[in-house]
């Protein structure tokens, strides 16, 4: 039997992976010189921890759902990106992508059913802090010993870091503001929002550096608006201190970033969105197909110019940069509907459940998740790196917390949620102890049945042995008569 320690250890791990995530991958038919989302059928060492997750539930006999809160827009969504491999000029290529976002699903319904079955939302968060101490250890040992201005850290760009930062920084400010905690944890997790901003200030990201302060800003309006206390003020006005603080000491190189940003990205940008635009106009309803932006781009129909801005690989173009025009492009308008149709469900929801839980222990997660959101959903018109792996993978476990919360709140039409909680798991106690009894009255039952066989066969035997004496004399005595 699997413990629940191990299943524990499991979910801890599942982010621990994000670090050093391309050598415990695995991609097979890959084609590491394109230009797109995904560049190969990958399998990593994340995916098989959550199958082996999910496997350990099934064992303890846990229940796992296959549905939850918003997965039925996710797959309107896949089934959209599969439909766009009818204009896919490449199937292979197209095929990385619908595996990432098949293996991705799968890390939300292990992460997701974990939650749901044991609500301990703190090992999963744990992992993603250690993800953010370590990558601020790189990043800080790659700006101040190795020379460079802009740094991501263990991200593959500065960018990726800054959208990562930017979407789990105001979780951890959030509960700094809204949960009663011990000492320790207080220190804890407020170290690890300030690493979150000073990583996110490394990048020197123009999106991260405008969308951090505004998540920030947004769960101290929540806070101060559903869960007021005076603890909140005093975080509040320390948080302050420290961001002018930080802010003003690279206040040279962030003027400098945006007053003299080169002229040639502004340039890059609106070739690459002036050629998406051209797809879309072309292909409005099922785009180029998923994942086919390196090869469509290259297309004179829509490259009139023959524009090429990779400076890496020649036979590729570029990303476009946003998010939703790469989408847009790649799999039309209908593709581009049903994903804000997905991302905009799980903002609305925890907006929503954010007033219902206010009054628990839970608010924080719900109040930071509306800003990091935000903060992801507005940065992602600037950058397409939503869609990396490791952000897409953060982005889908957030989306599993909200599903367990609004699961929850559904719940409590009926029964209060704890008492549910209590109330399923002693159902789930009361069923395996029932099994437990079964079982060892089926084997005192069976143990039983062998003592009678065997005391039966053990007077057949002797009965049979008293029987042959007696045959023998009678048989002795017939003669003599």
């Amino acid at each position: 039997m699997i413990s629940q320690k191990s299943l524990k250890a499991c979910v801890f791990l599942v982010p621990i992976c994000f670090w050093n995530y391309n050598s415990t991958a695995i991609n097979f038919f890959t084609n590491p010189d394109y230009k797109g989302t995904s560049l190969g059928y990958e399998i990593s060492i994340m995916h098989l921890l959550s199958i082996a997750i999910l496997l350990g539930m099934f064992l303890r006999k846990w229940p796992i759902k296959f549905i939850f809160p918003g997965t039925i827009a996710y797959f309107i969504f896949f089934f959209v990106c599969v439909l766009s491999l009818i204009g896919s000029p490449n199937k292979l290529y197209s095929g990385y992508e619908l595996m990432k976002m098949f293996m991705l699903y799968i890390v939300f319904l292990a992460i997701t059913n974990y939650l749901y079955a044991t609500h301990d939302f703190d090992s999963f968060l744990n992992g993603l802090a250690c993800v953010i101490i370590i990558s601020f250890y790189l990043a800080f040992k790659m700006k101040y010993f190795g020379g460079r201005v802009q740094v991501s850290g263990l991200f593959p760009h500065q960018n990726s870091a800054g959208m990562f930062m930017c979407l789990l920084g105001p979780v951890f400010l959030a509960r700094l503001l809204n949960r009663k905690e011990s000492i320790f944890k207080i220190v804890f997790y407020l170290i690890v929002f300030l690493m979150s901003f000073l990583s996110a200030l490394f990048t020197y990201s123009r999106g991260s550096l405008a969308c951090f302060p505004l998540g920030c800003f947004i769960v101290i309006m929540f806070s101060l608006a559903l869960h007021f206390t005076f603890k909140t003020l005093i975080v509040i006005f320390t948080m302050t201190i420290i961001g002018i603080s930080a802010v003003l000491y690279s206040a040279p190189t962030i003027y400098k970033r945006f007053i003299y940003a080169p002229e040639a990205s502004a340039d890059t940008r609106k070739v690459l969105a002036q050629i998406a635009m051209n797809i879309i106009k072309d292909k409005p309803f099922l785009g180029c197909g998923i994942n086919i932006w390196g090869i469509a781009g290259k297309n004179l129909k829509y490259n009139p110019t023959n524009a090429f801005h990779d400076y890496k690989s020649k036979d590729y173009l570029s990303l476009v940069e946003t998010t939703y025009l790469l989408v847009g492009a790649e799999c039309g308008l209908l593709g581009l509907g049903t994903l804000l149709f997905w991302y905009f469900y799980y903002l609305y929801q925890a907006v929503y459940q954010a007033y219902r839980w206010r009054k628990t222990e839970y608010f924080y997660l719900l109040a930071g998740l509306v800003a990091g959101l935000t903060s992801n959903y507005l940065q992602s018109t600037l950058e397409w790196v939503l869609k990396q792996t490791i952000n897409y993978c953060t982005l889908f476990c957030c989306f599993g917390i909200i599903a367990v919360l609004i699961q929850g709140a559904r719940e409590r039409t009926t029964l209060s949620y704890l008492e549910a909680i209590a109330q399923r798991r002693q159902e789930y106690l009361k069923q395996r102890q029932m099994a437990e009894e079964e079982a060892r009255q089926a084997q005192q039952d069976q143990l039983l049945a062998m003592q009678q066989a065997q005391l039966l066969e053990m007077q057949q035997t002797q009965l049979m042995e008293m029987q042959q004496p007696q045959s023998e004399e009678t048989q002795q005595d017939q003669p003599e008569k």
